[in-house]
């Protein structure tokens, strides 16, 4: 997601703080309820990440 340009690291770090409270929740869904990405943004990194 860094590197596609969709979040900064520092998000991703805070996402995965957000992460530590609620360990059921994939890093992408604390992303997104954080207000740093979109669902269809994760699911397009996701698909380029099994493309690789």
């Amino acid at each position: 997601m860094v590197s596609l340009g969709h979040v900064s690291l520092e998000q991703i770090n805070q996402a995965r703080r957000s992460q530590m409270d609620d360990s059921s929740k994939r890093l992408g869904e604390c992303l997104v309820d954080l207000g740093y990405t979109s669902d269809d943004e994760v699911n397009r990194a996701l698909d380029i990440q099994k493309m690789e």
